[in-house]
């Protein structure tokens, strides 16, 4: 049986200690495990509270705890390196996820500048 696992699972298999970590490494036995790209969002986020090497660690739980795609999976990991190379962890996912997708990013965020995604402005144009 497949089932969707959210960011408590992530944690209890990133944190050192977490009263769920028993539970989470039985579930990957007895389950067959998936997630979504909004899930490794959290934890970037959630890294501020709990400080852990993110980098090596989302590698390698996205061969435990899969998305559902190939896509998915390289919207995860470019977003990874836009967040270790500076963009919020919000910013990062959205490039990650225009980048992938062959798309340009529609934004006031200067961020896209510096990195593989093209940004239009959505700030007004002076000469208007």
């Amino acid at each position: 049986m497949t089932v969707y696992v959210e960011t408590d699972f992530l944690l209890a298999l990133a944190k050192d200690t977490d009263w769920l970590q028993g539970s989470a490494e039985d579930a990957i036995v007895e389950y067959d495990i998936e997630t979504s790209p909004f899930s490794y969002l959290e934890l970037l986020l959630a890294r501020e509270r709990y400080e852990f090497d993110y980098v090596p660690l989302v590698a390698n739980l996205l061969e435990l705890v899969p998305v559902r795609n190939e896509e998915e999976k390289q919207i995860v990991l470019k977003a990874v390196n836009y967040y270790d190379e500076g963009m919020t962890p919000l910013d990062a996912f959205h490039a990650a996820t225009a980048e992938t997708r062959g798309m340009d990013v529609l934004s006031s965020e200067k961020d896209y500048e510096d990195i593989e995604v093209e940004r239009v402005p959505l700030e007004p144009n002076d000469e208007e």
